[in-house]
């Protein structure tokens, strides 16, 4: 099972292992309700999936970068579920579970994108992963910035062929303009939100890979941008890279 809580618009998800293939996903808007209403949404998943808790095998998690109260609640209800019921637990960052919903080949750059705040609807997060045998390599760290300054740093790289994945911002298509004369690009054709389902399919690449949990004690979400309390106040109580 895994939960997807990085943005408005919370997901949940059950992945048949057996299969290699999602058996059901739920989402609603709960930004404000998340707390009250993520058992639900668990319980729905579980209900369309036609499976129960102890059916479960193992828990996975989106880490962020998000919304700030958001992500650690669902951080911290999938915590609480992998303790109580004695389940291994993934934490996957919200980028790296994007990344796989792209359509890039070998070679090519590979930009996965979405909101960051909604006081600055053309900042982004963004990441960027080079695509070698097949698999998106996360290069360097998660970023926040205005997309237009985005696009300025994507003129510079070597690579001709870059590839967008995940929510382009208001007036994109204006910022692209210059890139797009120098650089084949490919825009994703509708917006592709983080979703659980991309969480489950990270987290079982990595079962497949490496079978051991994370800590839970020790999982902390990943964050690029500081709460709005650390911003007003000056002080840091979050962890970002």
């Amino acid at each position: 099972m895994a939960l997807e809580t990085s943005l408005e618009i919370a997901s949940c998800a059950i992945w048949d292992s057996e299969t290699k293939s999602l058996r059901a996903e739920a989402k609603f808007h709960a930004y404000q309700t998340l707390t009250q209403r993520l058992p639900e949404l668990v319980q729905i998943t579980l209900n369309n999936a036609q499976v129960g808790l102890t059916d479960i095998s193992l828990i996975a998690v989106s880490l962020g970068p998000g919304s700030f109260t958001s992500v650690r609640v669902g951080l911290a209800f999938a915590k609480g579920l992998a303790m109580a019921l004695e389940k291994p637990i993934l934490g996957v960052r919200t980028m790296e579970a994007l990344a796989l919903a792209a359509s890039a080949s070998e070679g090519d750059l590979l930009v996965t994108l979405y909101p960051s705040r909604p006081s600055r609807p053309t900042e982004v997060y963004a990441a960027l992963f080079q695509v070698r045998n097949g698999c998106p390599l996360q290069e360097g760290i998660e970023m926040a910035l205005e997309f237009s300054h985005l696009v300025s740093s994507l003129k510079a790289r070597p690579e001709t062929h870059i590839v967008f994945s995940g929510v382009l911002p208001p007036g994109a298509l204006n910022s692209l303009t210059g890139l797009c004369r120098e650089k084949r690009v490919a825009l994703p054709l509708t917006p592709y939100f983080p979703s659980a389902s991309l969480v489950a399919w990270r987290a079982w690449e990595r079962w497949l890979q490496c079978p051991k949990s994370d800590d839970p004690v020790a999982l902390k979400p990943h964050y690029v941008l500081p709460s709005s309390a650390e911003a007003r106040f000056g002080i840091v109580v979050s962890l970002r890279d």
